[in-house]
């Protein structure tokens, strides 16, 4: 057994975690284990215990990549390009994330640049989200 200890500050929010994992482990079966709070940020700071946010925050950081992912896999056409066997968003286009309210309700309002969608686009984007997260944590405006 080799215990490696990795800092990590997420996307999401202002939080350092510091967690441990055993490098012996094949990654399909590794587990990461909370070792410590750095810093914990306005968002998380309410939570009951550092366990919570552990909790909360490995909820919200897979939320928006997993979001990110749908709207790549399920916008429209003009929305991105194959490169390298993978979609990427086109040239000129970004999407946009914005958390609002407080752990562990956090919603994730999604905004694309670059490309303006019609109402059927996102309502059809949203579905996809809503399937995914349950109507109301992830929000394309």
């Amino acid at each position: 057994m080799v215990i490696n200890t990795t800092r990590w500050s997420p996307d999401t929010c202002s939080c350092i975690i510091e967690y441990s994992w055993d490098s012996t482990e094949p990654e399909s079966t590794r587990t990461h284990t909370l070792s410590n709070f750095v810093n914990v940020c306005s968002f998380h700071s309410g939570l009951a215990n550092n366990t919570t946010r552990w909790n909360t925050v490995l909820e919200e950081n897979p939320r928006k990549n997993i979001a990110y992912q749908l709207i790549l896999d399920n916008g429209p056409a003009g929305l991105s390009d194959i490169v390298d066997g993978s979609k990427q968003l086109k040239n000129g286009i970004t999407i946009n994330t914005l958390w609002s309210g407080t752990a562990p309700n956090r919603v994730l309002t999604i905004t694309v640049t670059g490309l303006t969608l019609t109402q059927n686009q996102k309502n059809s984007i949203q579905t996809f989200l809503n399937n995914r997260f349950g109507a109301g944590k992830v929000l394309i405006a």
